[in-house]
């Protein structure tokens, strides 16, 4: 059986960058990996996605629409968007940040960050993660994307274990940020955990 995620944000985010970790914790446990991008302007903010698919045999790496397992949003409308990839009773993750777009048509009026995530909750089995506030407190904002692998790693239905993130992580980054990035996967599991803790 395959694993399929969508990763999605907007230029600058890190979006690749979480999903070549995520799929080399996968390679390490010997799954079979598969990668496709889609970049629209990326260095305007313009949205990006990334699709991953692990498993005994992958063979193609796009996924089709309403069959992802999992969705990891770096801000809420992007999220939103990729929202119909998702499977029935599927997971998202997603951080709590709303990007509106620079440009939108006159007689449209901009979501909120709550009319979009009531819509989310409507749709799945949402889990809203303070990836910016966790980056601030451990005082550097570009570990964002690492506290979003952390709560992704603690979803029931990802078969890979923490210690493969966590050598995916070291084997990624330079040696001075990989401590910082290991203490924020591991705030981003806890956020998740925590909140599977209080639900059950």
């Amino acid at each position: 059986m395959n694993i399929d995620t969508v990763f999605c944000g907007v230029g600058g985010q890190g979006v690749v960058v979480l999903s070549d970790i995520f799929c080399e914790a996968a390679m390490i446990e010997g799954f079979d990996v598969a990668k496709a991008e889609i970049h629209g302007m990326a260095q305007r903010g313009g949205s990006i996605v990334a699709y991953t698919r692990i498993g005994e045999v992958v063979e193609t790496p796009l996924i089709e629409t309403g069959r992802a397992d999992a969705i990891v949003g770096f801000e809420v409308l992007e999220t939103a968007r990729s929202l119909p990839m998702l499977k029935r009773n599927g997971a998202v993750i997603v951080n709590l940040k709303l990007i509106q777009p620079a440009c939108l048509p006159v007689d449209s009026k901009p979501k909120s960050q709550g009319e979009l995530l009531d819509l989310l909750k409507s749709k799945a089995l949402v889990h809203t993660v303070n990836g910016i506030g966790i980056a601030e407190k451990l005082g550097n904002m570009l570990v964002v994307n690492t506290v979003l692998l952390g709560a992704l790693s603690a979803l029931p239905d990802i078969p890979l274990r923490e210690e493969s993130f966590k050598q995916a992580i070291s084997g990624r980054l330079k040696e001075k940020y990989i401590n910082l990035n290991l203490k924020a996967f591991e705030l981003g599991r806890e956020s998740v955990l925590k909140n599977q803790t209080v639900e059950s």
